[in-house]
């Protein structure tokens, strides 16, 4: 799980190490890595701080009025040091990605400028790059012209008439009716 929160603070480091900018695109990794932290700290017991406790219930959300709130069924203290666990597992995976990031800057580079190139890339492509940090062109596509028919005004060929229906053997006699 940490490696999966590491993963999804990555495209929120590559922006700031390659372009020096950050945008809203990783609004949704951000929200997720902390959703999982969460559920790391207030229901799977994985904090140290905090023991193998579960912080609220399944049923933890009540309406007031249009919005939706969290019952705490902990003290405010308890609260504070969940949100400080959240923080430190945050924290945690995202200096792992940034470290692995800016250590391959050169890589995430050399697959910047293949996507600028060539678009796409394929699994073995990146994990080309990745490995050795060298990338294999694809081959060109073969020329192909595009389709053409007939000049327009060409005469279509004249529409075979109505099939007829083929010719049966005769069924027999009838059967004698019945006396």
């Amino acid at each position: 799980m940490l490696d999966t929160i590491a993963v999804m603070m990555a495209g929120r480091i590559a922006e700031e190490v390659v372009s020096g900018d950050i945008s809203s695109g990783a609004a949704g990794d951000i929200q997720g890595a902390t959703n999982m932290a969460r559920a790391m700290v207030t229901q799977w017991g994985m904090s140290d701080r905090l023991g193998m406790v579960q912080y609220g219930d399944d049923d933890e959300y009540v309406f007031l009025g249009r919005e939706m709130a969290r019952a705490k069924i902990y003290s405010e203290f308890t609260a504070q040091e969940i949100d400080a666990e959240v923080k430190k597992i945050i924290d945690a995976a995202y200096k792992a990605a940034k470290d692995i990031i800016v250590g391959s800057a050169d890589k995430l580079e050399l697959i910047a400028k293949s996507l600028l190139e060539y678009e796409t890339l394929d699994g073995q492509q990146v994990e080309e790059i990745v490995r050795t940090g060298k990338f294999t062109p694809p081959p060109p596509p073969p020329d192909v012209s595009a389709p053409h028919g007939a000049p327009a005004g060409t005469p279509l060929p004249e529409a075979p008439g109505k099939p007829t229906p083929p010719k049966l053997p005769p069924l027999g006699t009838p059967a004698p009716a019945p006396v």
